[in-house]
């Protein structure tokens, strides 16, 4: 009997043995699950407010400050990408990538002058470097100014010359009129 109990006794500490492997393996399985879900799963990218303009309408060849707030996520670097087109021709020239600098905690900011007479419209977006790779943001475009900038409301010459003349001709017709 005694014999009997040593062999149950020690078949009982294999099966001991062999659950508690069994358990290690598993936990052990459980731990590289989850480092390997970690690697797996991006960080999440920065978030790119509004970008403001100044001044909000310009015009062909004017300078513009261009500036956005960017929080959340790490990034390296922060680059403007502009196009100067022509919506009536068709005509888009080559875009032009401009390096933003920080202004604040959250800002970012570049002045540029465009280039060419002839365009009618910019479009724009905001790319930035995250962990080696590049992200790109939506694409706004922005109507230029196609007046000289002479329009402030106030009448111009040629509504004055008018009036001028206008006067003229009731004085005349008046003069004739009493002869």
């Amino acid at each position: 009997m005694e014999a009997d109990l040593r062999i149950n006794n020690s078949k009982g500490e294999n099966n001991m043995k062999n659950k508690n492997r069994w358990v290690l393996t598993t936990y052990f399985l459980c731990i590289l699950m989850f480092f390997s879900i970690i690697e797996i799963v991006p960080a999440a990218n920065p978030i790119v407010g509004d970008i403001k303009l100044i001044p909000t309408n310009p015009a062909p060849k004017s300078d513009i400050t261009f500036s956005t707030d960017i929080s959340g996520g790490s990034f390296t670097s922060v680059r403007l990408i502009i196009n100067e087109c022509n919506k009536e021709t068709g005509i888009c020239y080559a875009p032009r990538n401009i390096s933003m600098s920080k202004k604040s905690s959250d800002t970012y900011e570049t002045k540029i002058t465009l280039q060419w007479d002839e365009v009618n419209s910019i479009t724009y977006h905001i790319k930035l470097e995250s962990d080696g790779k590049w992200i790109d943001y939506e694409e706004h475009t922005t109507i230029l100014s196609t007046n000289s900038g002479s329009t402030n409301g106030s009448p111009g010459f040629e509504t004055i010359v008018f009036l001028i003349a206008i006067i003229g001709f009731v004085l005349y017709f008046r003069k004739i009129k009493y002869k």
